[in-house]
């Protein structure tokens, strides 16, 4: 199919769906005028010349004109994506073919704004508690919508190899208090909290001391990695502590991961 079979056929679908709500090309202009003022942006204006000619498939609609549809046509962004030729979830997967370098948050909360920890509904019955390995795709989806996430980027080898390049972390962003406790011997390796930072200049995660306003990110003793210090708070936030990682055991992909970094010298012992 065309891009403009492509075009056509989205703008086709969305005149359909105005039609079947009843809404003149007029009464969205004038609904969108609406969201100008509420928005106070006037790229939510939605001309009735801007609709014939999506409507047409001369062009897409832009980001904030679709914002615009979806909240007058009451659909959701990724379908009207989805009517010119955008597929999230193909987005999604192909994503995973170039990991970012830097440490970052995924799905920042808005400033401001804190996100939902994710607390297992405790069983009514423990017998009821599965003892066999098995699919929990749907808890697995709820967490990502109200967790918040962190991935540890290609090139910060902090906490390798506990927590490895390429690594996903989940962070609880109500656990923001450095606990400066020595941790007890024989303890295993996550004994000891492993902290998710704002740096200002990008994000670090690993273990980290607070003493008279300076916090130490200490890496693993295996990472080659010198510690960093920095003035709390003014260079440095705590977004939470990591609670849970999602490593990759892919062993090709994270040959990848790790090929530019095994040219550098060895650590020195």
């Amino acid at each position: 199919m065309t891009d403009h079979e492509v075009l056509r056929q989205g703008g086709a679908r969305l005149k359909k769906i105005r039609l079947r709500l009843g809404l003149s090309a007029r009464e969205v202009e004038r609904r969108s005028l609406k969201l100008v003022v509420d928005q106070q942006n006037p790229d939510y204006h939605l001309s009735r010349s801007w609709i014939r000619d999506v409507e047409r498939g001369r062009f897409a609609p832009g980001t904030f004109k679709i914002v615009s549809v979806s909240m007058l046509y009451h659909l959701t962004i990724p379908e009207i994506h989805k009517f010119f030729g955008i597929k999230p979830g193909d987005i999604a997967k192909e994503s995973g073919l170039f990991p970012p370098p830097k440490t970052h948050l995924i799905g920042s909360p808005d400033e401001g704004e804190r996100p939902l920890a994710v607390v297992p509904a405790e069983p009514k019955d423990a017998g009821s508690l599965r003892e066999d390995t098995h699919l929990v795709s749907h808890l697995v989806d709820v967490a990502m919508r109200r967790a918040l996430f962190g991935y540890i980027g290609t090139q910060d080898r902090t906490m390798s190899p506990l927590i490895r390049p390429g690594t996903f972390v989940q962070i609880d962003v109500k656990q923001t208090h450095i606990k400066n406790e020595p941790v007890p011997r024989g303890s295993g390796p996550f004994a000891r909290p492993v902290y998710f930072l704002d740096i200002r200049t990008g994000y670090a995660c690993g273990w980290c001391q607070l003493e008279d306003g300076i916090l130490t990110l200490i890496p693993h003793p295996d990472s080659g990695v010198k510690a960093r210090s920095f003035r709390h708070p003014s260079e440095v936030e705590v977004v939470g502590r990591v609670t849970e990682i999602h490593m990759c055991i892919d062993e090709e992909r994270q040959a990848k991961i790790e090929e530019p970094m095994g040219r550098r010298s060895p650590p020195k012992k």
